[in-house]
């Protein structure tokens, strides 16, 4: 009983951090799977455009929003993001991505949520101790482009699977998910993406087994000007019941600084505040080399800020 208890106390903190972000007005199904850091967005360059960026993906992002879309760069690239959360939260993510031969695209990383120092009690509510918690996931993705040309033209696929570990202080639990990606661009100005996320059995932590939170994400990105994207896209969380609409824009400033805006749409604003969902950020890039910064906002709840590290060879 005591283990069970402390299980289920940590995993409603973590829970509760993760759904921060995703706390929304259509959330009949709040908390209803499992590994939710999985829903926590890392890159700051998307995060910094509201998270519509599946379709706009063409760096080591891809990864993570849209594996086909890995295709967009015949670069080899390296980027490590630092994301520092609510009450002592952190989390980061390392990426690479790289053309292995002719038409084949590979991406591999690995994304973490650490907490540390919480407060173990009993059901009592005396104190035992203090414990940490970590969630982990390894991505290994692979795209190719031009796969299905005599039915659509350019038309690129991928696919990623995850390997996710959790740990709750003595406590583990590992599955494996799936992730599915088509990107087509249309023209040189407008492109469609569309993934199936989290595609898993679920994750088991003793006796209770929870579905990962499976989303479909559709988006379209449009280059309105030669340095100006917009983008839009829609996630569907189908098991928690959630539906988010996200809105962002890009504009390059002599292909050296960016500047960047969108928002979210399907947060809880009666309980967070009208600013929820907006994310502001910018980017620079010199040689190859770049350095991108988002913040997001979450009104009483505090602020988030997004450092990312990218290099292109």
């Amino acid at each position: 009983m005591k283990k069970f208890f402390r299980l289920f106390v940590v995993a409603q903190f973590i829970g509760l951090m993760c759904l921060i972000n995703q706390a929304t007005t259509y959330g009949k199904g709040l908390g209803t799977t499992g590994a939710q850091f999985l829903k926590v967005g890392m890159g700051a360059r998307p995060l910094a455009m509201a998270g519509a960026f599946s379709a706009a993906s063409d760096d080591v992002n891809s990864i993570y929003y849209s594996p086909a879309s890995l295709t967009r760069s015949e670069q080899k690239e390296v980027s490590a993001t630092y994301l520092k959360y609510f009450e002592d939260v952190n989390a980061g993510f390392i990426g690479y991505t790289g053309k292995c031969c002719e038409k084949h695209y590979i991406g591999a990383g690995i994304t973490y949520l650490q907490v540390t120092d919480i407060e173990e009690r009993d059901i009592d509510e005396t104190k035992l101790g203090d414990f940490g918690a970590t969630d982990i996931a390894l991505f290994l993705n692979y795209a190719r482009k031009d796969i299905a040309n005599k039915v659509l033209e350019n038309l690129a696929v991928g696919g990623g699977l995850k390997l996710i570990n959790q740990t709750i202080d003595d406590e583990k639990a590992f599955t494996v998910a799936l992730d599915l990606s088509a990107y087509y661009p249309a023209d040189k100005n407008l492109s469609f993406a569309f993934n199936i996320q989290n595609i898993s059995y679920g994750v088991k932590f003793i006796d209770e087994t929870d579905p990962l939170p499976l989303n479909i994400k559709a988006g379209a990105a449009y280059k309105a000007l030669k340095d100006l994207t917009v983008a839009v896209d829609l996630d569907e969380y189908i098991i928690d019941n959630k539906l988010y609409a996200s809105i962002g824009a890009e504009y390059w400033i002599k292909n050296a600084l960016a500047l960047r805006s969108g928002y979210r749409f399907g947060y809880d604003v009666s309980s967070l505040g009208g600013i929820v969902g907006l994310g502001v950020g910018a980017g620079v890039k010199i040689w190859g080399v770049t350095l991108d910064y988002a913040f997001v906002p979450f009104g009483d709840l505090g602020d988030t800020h997004r450092v990312s590290f990218g290099a292109k060879f």
